[in-house]
């Protein structure tokens, strides 16, 4: 539930969402991910390359097609 007096970035916020701008965000990231890459990164040097990696690993199980840098099918 929203109010009317509630900016978009509380709205979010609110719904368990993080707005990437502080004003007119085009995106939001779940605030449960963030608290997973936070986990992820205090046991790992090199957290962002362990969530993409897992990340491509919870897609392709799910049978998305992912593709590299160069946009060809792995």
């Amino acid at each position: 539930m929203s109010c009317r007096c509630a900016n978009l970035a509380q709205t979010l916020v609110s719904h368990g969402l993080f707005p990437t701008a502080p004003s007119q965000p085009r995106m939001a990231i779940s605030v449960e991910l963030l608290a997973f890459y936070r986990s992820l990164f205090q046991r790992s040097c090199d957290a962002v390359n362990a969530l993409a990696s897992a990340l491509h690993t919870h897609y392709v199980r799910r049978g998305y097609r992912i593709t590299n840098a160069k946009v060809r099918v792995c």
